[in-house]
């Protein structure tokens, strides 16, 4: 693969990410190499065919059926987190005749991890606005979208009304800094593990390569059906925190208890 790079960057104004994508989602794995090696060849570079396969990757999580067993989350969670490292990698090392583009084995390793993953998607779940689906029942104002997105979060099995209302919101055209804060906020408030903080971060990095269109919102859709079912969790944490911090104000938190008792 290094060969078939050319010595500029992206010099032909290559730009068929999403259709490289759709190739990527595909069930033959040698078609799947030809179309990476066939990209490289007309002018993509390694950060070019990186996006495509973060964005493929992310629409496996987004397209996850829930009737497969929980702990299957994993699997696609792991090929997007995956997709985004080698991503983030190449956009540093670029293309150049000089650069070290053995890196691009990555991509290799990236598109059959993909295509292994394929059955998470049997059947793929319907991406809220792509299913002719309305959003009317919704709330208008960002306010109260985030404040029902929030509620979501504290019960279980709210993937699908979660996925919807961060669609809403993009649609709407709100901002999506406080969108993305309201997720951090969420993810902040649970007794969250590293891959809830992984999912998010790579979403994030990946929405902000494509910004507020459809591939933007599959980006985010994919980060909130996975945040939405691994929450509520216990919120342990919070209650640690908060008795460090009243015992560092000087609080003595066995008479805090027996006088609201």
């Amino acid at each position: 693969m290094p060969h078939l790079f050319t010595a500029g960057d992206n010099v032909t104004g290559w730009s068929d990410h999403v259709t490289l994508s759709e190739s990527l989602l595909g069930d033959d794995p040698a078609a799947i190499i030809a179309a990476l090696t066939a990209a490289a060849r007309d002018g993509a570079t390694l950060s070019d065919l990186g996006r495509a396969l973060a964005y493929a990757a992310a629409l496996r999580v987004a397209r996850f059926a829930t009737a497969n067993e929980h702990s299957d989350w994993e699997t696609a969670h792991h090929v997007f987190t995956y997709a985004n490292a080698v991503h983030q990698a190449l956009k540093r090392i670029g293309s150049g005749a000089s650069k070290p583009v053995e890196a691009a084995r990555g991509l290799l390793h990236g598109a059959m991890a993909l295509y292994l993953a394929r059955y998470l998607n049997v059947p793929p779940a319907a991406l809220p606005g792509d299913s002719g689906e309305g959003l009317d029942d919704l709330p208008v104002a960002a306010e109260e979208i985030h404040a029902a997105l929030l509620d979501t979060f504290d019960r279980q099995q709210q993937i699908s009304a979660a996925a919807r209302l961060v669609v809403r919101h993009l649609t709407l055209g709100h901002s999506t800094d406080a969108l993305i804060a309201t997720l951090g906020q969420a993810l902040l408030r649970e007794d969250a593990g590293f891959h809830a903080y992984q999912m998010l971060e790579a979403g994030v990095r990946q929405f902000h390569e494509w910004g507020n269109c459809d591939q933007g919102r599959h980006i985010l859709i994919a980060v909130v059906r996975y945040l939405a079912a691994h929450f509520p969790t216990q919120r342990a944490l919070l209650q640690t925190t908060d008795i460090a911090g009243r015992l560092m104000r000087g609080g003595e938190l066995h008479r805090e208890a027996q006088a609201a008792e």
